[in-house]
């Protein structure tokens, strides 16, 4: 892992006695930061803090912290040493941390990060001052205990992104959040200087959330093997799947601590089938033990989503996807959103542990399928595979830029949300789709637009339009009286449409080009009932309630507004 600038080192002197209570006489010296998340990082001989005058027991040497306060939905990090030796670290030692502020208490397992050394993550979820205690089985860990102080987040950080309105998503401070993702599969198992450059394309882009996964992927596009591997290896290459490489995960949330830091939540694809080296294909138990490990470290991320499997499907020996999401369930006490992608077959997304639907859905219609989805299981709609923007040679992977973009279009007024892809073949074979780089697709400035029209219009409480069946290409998305968007595509213009916009008052209406990303005003109409064809497609019309005193241009009814402007007048 990288060296990530400098924090507080902790050694305890005897030698000297200071009659306050808190920590223990210190000096302090360099050492690293967290993933790049500029939190510091106390390695203690002796660490104890009194926070707000809570009085803290003295304990053993051997505990740390990574500072004596942290931000809410920040990560405060609890590190043990023992001397103890183990023939398997991972397996014969448990750990856990018990972490209280008032009424809130969370439980969280630990993890070993080799170097006879555990830690204890936790994403504290209320401000003011936080306790706590470990339990092991190993008696140089457990009993001890300490306490820091959680401060209110610092700007850019609303904590980690929910459920809400039924059909949507906002982060736990209730900022809404209109995902706009991307797909790169394979991006953390490239060389450094691809990541890096990849970070610097994200920053710059758009999207919102990344699909990633933890698992290397083999597959067309992706036959190289990792820099590193997420289980021990043996000399004569074969794995033991009991054993974690600590520096892999740690690669991976180190990532995962990048991404928070553009404001981009990391959707973690826990398994996926497109493996050669079996760890798709390991026993209940194992993956049971990777669970526990994989959730131990990354959970306290508070941009974290779980994908627990990409093409379920496809994964053989199949696996009971019930006990995984139990177990996911179990050992995340934040309830960060949990899913699971297709590939054909469906999964059950009316069950309780399921927080939003995770959709492959290539070919159909995507309107369809959104309004379909919605109104039979009542949870967010996520299309995270509509079909990528490229020239790979697959089909999947040959999209033109305006299919893509009217794609999400059609997501987007159903109600849902939709992930972009990039497939376009570089030199050496790389695609952003799995591996990132530079961006060179004409969808991704169009997606932006997409996004910041969705964001000026109160989408949380708009609801499909059920258009009558003679008007084909015509979609529709409103909250009646306030705000409508009307898209039109397809191979013909709809048919003339009639609207009734609910009184007393005023609307304002403007043309949108969706792929020139421009907007015309046209200016006012009265409530009551309104006629119009589209000008043009594909388009957007855009209708908005205006206020008592608000100007807004021309007025008259919506057609002759159309039809003034198709005219040029």
């Amino acid at each position: 892992m990288r060296r990530l600038g400098s924090t507080w080192t902790y050694t305890p002197d005897t030698s000297v006695r200071k009659p306050w209570t808190g920590i223990r006489d210190a000096r302090f010296s360099s050492d690293r930061k967290l993933g790049g998340r500029g939190v510091s990082r106390l390695v203690a001989g002796v660490m104890l803090f009194a926070v707000a005058a809570v009085a803290v027991p003295t304990a053993s040497p051997t505990v740390a912290l990574l500072s004596p306060e942290v931000e809410r939905w920040g990560i405060q990090e609890v590190s043990l040493e023992s001397a103890r030796k183990y023939a398997n670290p991972f397996a014969d030692v448990q750990v856990k941390g018990r972490f209280r502020s008032g009424d809130t208490e969370l439980v969280v397992d630990g993890f070993y990060d080799g170097n006879r050394t555990w830690k204890v993550r936790v994403m504290p979820t209320v401000e003011g001052p936080w306790t706590f205690e470990i339990t092991s089985n190993d008696p140089e860990l457990d009993g001890q205990r300490g306490a820091f102080e959680c401060r209110s987040p610092q700007p850019g950080n609303h904590g980690p992104v929910t459920v809400r309105n039924t059909y949507h998503l906002s982060y736990a401070d209730s900022t809404p959040y209109f995902p706009l993702g991307t797909t790169l599969y394979n991006w953390v198992h490239r060389s450094s200087e691809l990541q890096e450059r990849t970070l610097a394309t994200l920053k710059a882009a758009p999207f919102n959330k990344v699909r990633m996964c933890v698992f290397p992927k083999w597959y067309p596009f992706n036959r190289v093997e990792p820099p590193r591997y997420p289980f021990a290896q043996a000399g004569d290459g074969t794995f033991d799947l009991d054993r974690f490489n600590p520096d892999y995960f740690g690669h991976i949330e180190e990532r995962v601590a990048d991404l928070q830091a553009l404001g981009i939540e990391a959707d973690v694809i826990i398994f996926h089938p497109y493996d050669r080296w079996g760890f798709s294909s390991m026993g209940r138990a194992q993956d049971d033990a990777y669970l526990r490990y994989l959730i131990a470290r990354l959970g306290a991320y508070r941009n974290v989503w779980w994908e627990l499997a990409s093409e379920h499907d496809l994964i053989t020996p199949p696996k009971d996807w019930d006990h995984v999401f139990e177990m996911v369930d179990k050992l995340d006490p934040y309830d960060h959103l949990r899913s699971i992608h297709n590939w054909r077959s469906w999964y059950d997304y009316s069950k309780p542990l399921v927080t939003h639907l995770k959709l492959q859905q290539q070919s159909d219609d995507h309107h369809a399928a959104v309004v379909n989805a919605r109104y039979k299981y009542r949870k967010p709609v996520v299309i995270d595979e509509l079909g990528y923007e490229g020239n790979n040679g697959h089909g999947w992977g040959m999209l033109t830029g305006p299919e893509a973009v009217a794609r999400q279009w059609r997501v987007a007024i159903g109600g849902g949300y939709a992930s972009h892809g990039e497939t376009y073949v570089h030199r050496g074979e790389v695609l952003w789709w799995s591996h990132g780089g530079e961006l060179v697709g004409e969808s991704p400035e169009r997606l932006a637009f997409l996004k910041k029209i969705m964001m000026e219009a109160p989408f949380q409480e708009m609801e499909p339009v059920l258009m009558d069946i003679w008007t084909p290409g015509a979609l529709g998305l409103a909250k009646p009286g306030e705000h409508y968007l009307f898209y039109f595509d397809g191979g013909q213009r709809p048919r003339r449409i009639e609207l009734d916009l609910p009184g007393p008052g005023s609307y304002r209406v403007d043309l949108i080009d969706p792929w020139l990303m421009e907007v015309h005003p046209l200016g006012a109409v009265d409530a009551g009932s309104q006629f119009f064809t589209a000008a043009f497609v594909p388009s957007l019309l855009r209708i908005v309630k205006l206020g008592e005193d608000a100007r807004s241009g021309p007025r008259g009814t919506l057609e002759k507004l159309m039809e003034d402007w198709s005219s040029g007048q």
